[in-house]
């Protein structure tokens, strides 16, 4: 081999040594653990993390199996109240460092209240910012229950554009919830109800956000993403969510329901 030839081989071989670590580089940048499963409809229900190459959570949410929407349970009657609260999911370890602290994905056959807007079959997806136990001590057996409900958070906390509903504080303090705030910048026309995001609070403090979507347009498997309106200030240090999106995997057969652009906030 002459000294021209081994040194284009040389240089070739160390091309394509930086072309594959490039495409290794890609394939770890990102990391997907999952957490907490559990029944539903015919099929199972998963939480999971994705971070990072520096193991910082990017998005935290839930993967539905698509026979988990097959068999859905149909009570028969309308509730008079709101739905009662799912079962805490825990996120994997590796979400710490991220403002979410667990979900409930909550299966509503006959809609709830407001009627006329959001009473169709439907999935709420809580993404609760405080732990379980502070979201079962939300209880009516609270002497201060009302007067908690009452305390909204200083209106540099919560996303712009929000309002609670106009309805009396016995009504919009939901037990195992909260209180829920309405997006007025982009209101839900009566009748028109597919998707929106929801916000919440309890005694001061923003706790949850709530993508929110019918079964009908679920299953339609779109591919949808939102942004979430930000605060002005944060109430705590913590890497917040920015978007949301509801799409369909067709690779795993999983319906997809997320919360990601986690970004560092600080407290103020």
């Amino acid at each position: 081999m002459t000294m021209r030839t081994r040194g284009i081989t040389t240089a070739l071989a160390a091309v394509l040594v930086l072309a594959f670590g490039a495409a290794c580089g890609d394939d770890s940048d990102a990391t997907t653990y999952y957490g907490d499963e559990l029944a539903l409809g015919n099929g199972q229900i998963r939480t999971y993390v994705t971070t990072d190459d520096s193991g910082k959570p990017t998005e935290v949410g839930l993967r539905i199996q698509e026979a988990a929407l097959e068999g859905l349970p149909m009570p028969a009657g309308a509730p008079e109240g709101p739905p009662p609260a799912g079962r805490p999911l825990a996120l994997p370890k590796e979400a710490a460092g991220a403002v979410v602290d667990h979900l409930t994905f909550d299966w509503v056959p006959h809609g709830h209240p407001p009627v006329g807007m959001f009473d169709k079959p439907h999935f709420d997806a809580h993404f609760y910012f405080i732990d379980a136990a502070a979201v079962t001590a939300i209880s009516p057996q609270d002497p201060q229950f009302l007067a908690k409900a009452a305390v909204n958070p200083d209106a540099k906390y919560m996303p712009a554009g929000y309002v609670t509903a106009p309805e009396p504080i016995e009504v919009q303090a939901v037990p195992a919830m909260g209180v829920h705030w309405l997006d007025m910048s982009n209101p839900v026309a009566p009748g028109q109800f597919t998707h929106t995001l929801i916000n919440g609070s309890w005694d001061g403090q923003y706790i949850f956000t709530e993508p929110m979507f019918t079964l009908e347009w679920l299953l339609t498997k779109p591919s949808f993403t939102g942004d979430i309106p930000q605060p002005q200030a944060y109430q705590r240090t913590a890497r917040y969510p920015t978007t949301y999106s509801i799409s369909f995997d067709d690779t795993s057969d999983e319906y997809v329901v997320t919360v990601g652009g986690l970004t560092d906030r600080t407290a103020s």
